[in-house]
């Protein structure tokens, strides 16, 4: 096989997503526990029914990501006006997030493995955010191209989300593969369209079947298509 593209997730692929979000919402929710006090399992709740009625209400599109409307529903459900609070805090979790992101080192090993293979980012968020890990985690000489799910309209495994890449790579399905750690969304999205793919499955997680068109690997250093 011979690629001549690279469709690449970034979440928990190249950095370590949930380590990371941990942090952030863990200060997030301490600011909010002592402006307010409100007592802490309150806040964790508030938090967790804001987030799952945000997707409810927005299902598989970019906005169902945001940090700003997570925080203005939780401080809704809390009877608390979110102006300005909603927005502050929101820029915390954002700032300790960003501080807090590290490029995993068989993520920085890839890269340079393939340097000179155009990459095109293919992720779930809204593009200012994703731009932004992109500048922190000094990946702006590495990624030529970037289709967020705020771009397209949809989140992946939706086929167009892959299309739009391939697009902007000028290739076809059979000349790129796939690089995810997440099975549902990179791995079987990609797959529906015949692209082969490595599933990055760094904890062993099960799946409902390996298909023929991915390799499962523990990590970036095992990705091997020269």
């Amino acid at each position: 096989m011979s690629v001549k593209g690279i469709l690449l997730d970034l979440d928990d692929t190249l950095y370590k997503y949930e380590e990371t979000h941990q942090v952030a919402l863990n200060t997030a929710l301490e600011l909010i526990h002592n402006k307010h006090a409100i007592d802490m399992q309150s806040v964790v709740e508030a938090f967790n029914f804001a987030k799952q009625k945000l997707k409810s209400i927005l299902p598989n599109v970019a906005a169902n990501h945001s940090r700003i409307l997570y925080f203005q529903l939780m401080l809704e459900h809390l009877q608390i006006k979110p102006i300005p609070h909603a927005y502050d805090v929101s820029h915390v979790y954002w700032d300790v997030f960003l501080n807090n992101m590290i490029l995993t080192e068989d993520a920085t090993q890839f890269l340079d493995k393939y340097k000179d293979i155009p990459i095109c980012l293919l992720t779930d968020l809204t593009a200012e955010i994703q731009y932004r890990k992109i500048e922190k985690l000094g990946l702006t000489k590495s990624i030529d191209f970037i289709v967020t799910s705020e771009e397209a309209g949809v989140e992946k495994p939706h086929p167009f989300m892959f299309k739009r890449a391939l697009t902007k790579l000028k290739l076809s399905t059979d000349e790129v593969i796939m690089i995810g750690d997440n099975y549902k969304k990179d791995i079987v999205g990609a797959n529906l369209l015949g692209i082969k793919s490595f599933w990055i499955n760094r904890n062993g997680k099960g799946s409902s079947g390996i298909s023929n068109c991915c390799t499962e690997v523990k990590s970036l250093a095992q990705v091997n298509f020269k």
